[in-house]
């Protein structure tokens, strides 16, 4: 994810965007830099001097578009990173995950562990909020303002609905939990979870994203395919992302 931001950054800069992937603040505080803007006019006009340019107050589509095509091109690499590290053809990979089979009779898991993973989170709101602790409360990954923009959003929502519940349960579960399974069963999960975690650059979500990390690595294991995680990462991304986008 790191290196994803650098080169997010370097790709915005060589193409004379400003990278500015958030709004510069809530309403207040985009109507304090209008009413500043009008008065810089103002000035600048009865002193005869040049006009300032407006304020930038939205973020910028184009390194929205850029961000989320970035991120795309890392979850490619994510797959072939771990073919490489396992050394597995394609093929043999698919095996190792389970990825040959979908057992529908216990389809439903993953998609109950969803329902318990969203009262889980608000539970967790409820309590740091009663706490005094809002900086703890899970924050959204995806700006809002990709919703501006129709192609921004499809993008977002390829990157957000397919790429990341496939890349990110290869990665974190088949590779991290499945490597480290030897340990048994919650030294692995919780490791896992708690990488999982980390990568949503988040402080609120390490709680709440470190239990869905075990309950990812659970279903896992209890199915013995790969399906059972991506379709909870699904379900759970598709929520999410429909609330986003047309909350």
């Amino acid at each position: 994810m790191v290196l994803t931001n650098v080169a997010v950054a370097l790709v915005a800069l060589a193409t004379g965007h400003d990278f500015r992937a958030r709004d510069v603040g809530d309403t207040f505080e985009k109507a304090a830099r209008i009413a500043q803007y009008a008065a810089d006019r103002l000035a600048a006009a009865q002193a005869g001097a040049p006009l300032p340019e407006p304020p930038d107050l939205l973020a910028d589509q184009a390194s929205l578009q850029i961000l989320f095509i970035v991120t795309a091109v890392s979850q490619a690499a994510i797959i072939a990173y771990t073919g490489i590290i396992t050394g597995l053809t394609g093929r043999e990979l698919i095996r190792a995950l389970g990825l040959r089979r979908f057992p529908l009779a216990g389809a439903w898991l993953p998609l109950a562990a969803v329902f318990a993973a969203y009262v889980g989170t608000f539970a967790w709101v409820q309590l740091v909020d009663a706490l005094g602790l809002t900086w703890l409360e899970p924050r959204s990954t995806v700006p809002i303002e990709i919703t501006r923009d129709d192609l921004t959003l499809s993008i977002a929502a390829a990157v957000t609905l397919v790429g990341a519940p496939v890349t990110e349960e290869l990665f974190f579960r088949g590779l991290v939990f499945g490597g480290f399974s030897r340990w048994g069963f919650w030294p692995a999960a919780l490791l896992s979870g708690f990488l999982f975690s980390l990568v949503h650059f988040d402080p609120g979500s390490v709680v709440p994203f470190l239990a869905i990390g075990v309950a990812l690595a659970w279903l896992y294991q209890r199915s013995g395919t790969l399906w059972y995680p991506i379709l909870f990462h699904f379900a759970f991304n598709a929520v999410s992302f429909t609330i986003l986008a047309f909350g």
